[in-house]
C-alpha cells in the first residue's frame, strides 16, 4: 500500500483573502490615508447629492485596491520605476563618462620560464 503526503510549495507566499501580508499592510496604509483626508474635508461639501469626502474615500478605496492587487502582476520596483520615468523624474538617457581604465595583461608581471624543453618533442 503506497503512502500520499501533501506537498508543501515552500517559494509561495503567506497568502490571506488573496492577499500577502505586504499587501494587507499596503491596503490598510491606503485606507487610512482614504479616512485621513475623509476626515479633513468638510462635511456640507457636496457633489450633486453625496457628500465630497465619502467620494474621496471612495476614489482611495477603488484605486488603491487594484494598485495592491498589480504588485501580484510585477513587483513594486518595476512599478516605481514606471511611475518615475513616465513622470520624467529620474533622466531616461544615460550618458557614460570615460573612466581610466587598466592595462591588461599588466606590463609589469615577468613570468618566469620553469619548463623543462628537453621533454618537449622537437626540443633540442
Amino acid at each position: 500500500m503506497s503512502r500520499i503526503n501533501k506537498v508543501i510549495i515552500l517559494n509561495k507566499p503567506f497568502k490571506l483573502m488573496d492577499f500577502t501580508i505586504r499587501q494587507i499592510l499596503l491596503l490598510v496604509v491606503i485606507i487610512g490615508l482614504g479616512l485621513l483626508v475623509f476626515s479633513r474635508i468638510p462635511q456640507q461639501w457636496k457633489l450633486g447629492h453625496l457628500p465630497v469626502n465619502f467620494l474621496v474615500l471612495l476614489g482611495f478605496v477603488c484605486v488603491g485596491l487594484p494598485m495592491v492587487k498589480f504588485t501580484d502582476l510585477k513587483p513594486m520596483a518595476w512599478w516605481k520605476n514606471v511611475v518615475l520615468y513616465k513622470l520624467k523624474l529620474v533622466p531616461a538617457v544615460f550618458i557614460p563618462k570615460p573612466e581610466k581604465g587598466h592595462i591588461y595583461p599588466d606590463p609589469t608581471i615577468v613570468e618566469v620560464n620553469t619548463k623543462k624543453d628537453e621533454f618537449y618533442i622537437g626540443s633540442g
